[in-house]
């Protein structure tokens, strides 16, 4: 029972940075008067997903997502790569200024919340898979309640529910495939059995729809034209206020620490753990200047899209090569054909 809720708090840390918990992400993918409909399409998807990349982790057994794109999709494995690297770097640099945007109104002194939260993070990240599922356990269900209580003294439950608009189907695949492309750079490396990987994923998929709906439900009801509508709406009250402040800080946090993660580990076998998260590190630094705001209204849109390709091309990979008939050799990546004879593979 604690690895599932282990896995299925990582999940839903890695989803519910910034941009999900002010409430700008779900307004910049789905408009206005969003359907309650929206939250369950998106709870279904991201099931499927995570189910889906924790399976390959279970069958590769690899160290980082660089060693299963190389088994997966052979030699062009460095074209995934480098989308994967791009989209963490993107969510990074986002992270890092989402927590300057977000803490500089109080008091400031930017740019060093981005400084102080990303060596912390590093200092997780450093420990590996066990200190980020570790740190997310603990971290995420106080996001979770922050968030509940932000949206409780601001929801607008209106005697019609909105109709769902034809975007909303294609929005919702973009937006999970979005939100995965982040996620599946952890979810690749957990090696858990199947029902475990179940479970997290069904729970982590119920927590995001709830939360999700309970959002919408809020954002239905206020101005979502600002860069942080939640945050907006709580301003009503001097402590919602600063509640909403933390559930959006720490959400953040755990967002970022997946992302520096997901750099860091593709380049640590090229220069060494320290120095791949320090570099990594510092690379989001610079590139956060380019702003939260901008990143989550252009070059989020264009992560789903992008994410919706690659998942579509590991689907085709898996059903092709049968992965999940055939187990991976743990030691050299080889696949055992009976218990008579092994084949290279990939």
């Amino acid at each position: 029972m604690k690895k599932i809720f282990s896995l299925s708090m990582l999940i839903v840390g890695t989803m519910i940075g910034a941009g999900f918990a002010s409430g700008k992400e779900i307004a910049s993918f789905f408009g206005e008067n969003i359907s309650p409909l929206v939250a369950v399409m998106v709870g279904i998807g991201i099931f499927l997903l995570c189910f889906f990349f924790c399976s390959i982790g279970r069958v590769y057994k690899c160290r980082d997502f660089g060693d299963v794109n190389q088994k997966m999709f052979g030699k062009i494995h460095i074209m995934t790569d480098i989308i994967l690297l791009l989209n963490s770097l993107i969510v990074l640099s986002g992270m890092l200024s989402g927590m300057n945007s977000l803490l500089d109104p109080i008091l400031p002194i930017s740019p060093a919340y981005s400084i102080i939260s990303g060596v912390l993070c590093a200092v997780i990240v450093s420990k590996g898979i066990n200190g980020l599922l570790k740190g997310n356990s603990v971290i995420v269900p106080f996001i979770v309640l922050f968030i509940v209580l932000v949206c409780c003294f601001n929801i607008d439950i209106p005697s019609e529910m909105p109709p769902l608009a034809p975007i909303a189907l294609p929005a919702s695949v973009i937006y999970v495939c979005m939100n995965i492309m982040l996620a599946c750079t952890v979810l690749v490396t957990v090696d858990e059995k199947p029902k475990t990987v179940f479970w997290a994923s069904l729970i982590a998929a119920l927590v995001m729809t709830a939360l999700m709906l309970i959002i919408i439900l809020t954002l239905n009801g206020c101005d979502t034209s600002s860069d942080m509508p939640l945050i907006d709406a709580a301003k009503s009250s001097k402590l919602l206020y600063y509640v909403a402040v933390a559930a959006v800080a720490t959400s953040i946090f755990t967002t970022m620490m997946t992302a520096l993660n997901g750099i860091s580990s593709w380049l640590a076998p090229l220069t060494g753990d320290r120095f791949a998260v320090a570099s990594s590190l510092l690379l989001g630094l610079i590139v956060s200047n380019m702003g939260f705001s901008n990143v989550v209204a252009y070059l989020y849109p264009l992560i789903g899209l992008i994410g919706l390709i690659y998942v579509i091309a590991c689907v085709i990979a898996v059903s092709k090569r049968s992965l999940f008939k055939k187990p991976l050799d743990k030691r050299n990546g080889k696949v055992h054909d009976g218990g008579k004879k092994t084949k290279n593979y990939g």
